[in-house]
């Protein structure tokens, strides 16, 4: 994770380096998120678990973007953060369950206390 996410910042400094500022253009002609997430439910020893997955809505209307300068760099720069998103919704997903997992176990465990005494 801490590798993907040095080498997104790193193609983001490459890219600035390259093009110069792009962020007021990107932030002006931003109209809906292209990656999206879906959640699902998954039954685990009777617990129901959210699994949240990313999935690409549309197509990649930037693609020829820095065309003129940068246009390498700026598509290294998107492949890397596509791919620390799509890293950063799987640590999402695995983090609820723990979280669900660990509460469903402090309440079994009570109830196993309970029944003892």
């Amino acid at each position: 994770m801490g590798d993907v996410m040095k080498e997104a910042a790193f193609s983001l400094a490459e890219a600035k380096f390259a093009t110069g500022d792009f962020n007021q253009v990107v932030l002006q002609n931003v109209t809906k998120a292209q990656i999206k997430i879906r959640t699902k439910k998954d039954n685990v020893a009777g617990v129901t678990l959210p699994v949240f997955e990313s999935y690409q809505d549309g197509t990649d209307t930037y693609e020829l973007a820095g065309l003129a300068r940068g246009g390498q760099q700026l598509a290294k720069l998107k492949k890397n953060y596509q791919s620390a998103v799509k890293l950063l919704v799987e640590l999402a997903s695995l983090q609820t369950s723990f979280v669900t997992l660990d509460d469903v176990i402090k309440i079994t465990n009570r109830r196993v206390n309970a029944i003892e005494h």
